[in-house]
């Protein structure tokens, strides 16, 4: 998944949360229609909490290709500029 779409689930997902939960709270509206709220809340909960691992998986990911694509630069260099090897 990409870091737009992790942080976007993970941005949309804490606004029903705290939106859901302000209702809860709030409590105006009938008992039926605040249960619905608190279980859309903690549904919300889960969607963010999976939106922020995602987010930081996503971020690891795009660090890992920077770092794989620079190694291949240096290894490709030639000549003065090529990589010794490491002495053992």
């Amino acid at each position: 998944m990409s870091i737009q779409k992790a942080a976007i689930i993970s941005i949309v997902s804490a606004i029903v949360v705290f939106y859901s939960t302000y209702e809860v709270i709030k409590a105006t509206w009938s008992t039926g229609m605040t249960r619905i709220m608190a279980v859309l809340a903690l549904l919300s909960l889960v969607a963010a909490t999976y939106g922020l691992i995602e987010l930081a998986l996503a971020v690891i990911a795009t660090t890992a290709e920077r770092r794989r694509k620079a190694r291949e630069v240096t290894e490709r260099r030639k000549g003065d500029r090529a990589r010794r090897p490491t002495p053992h």
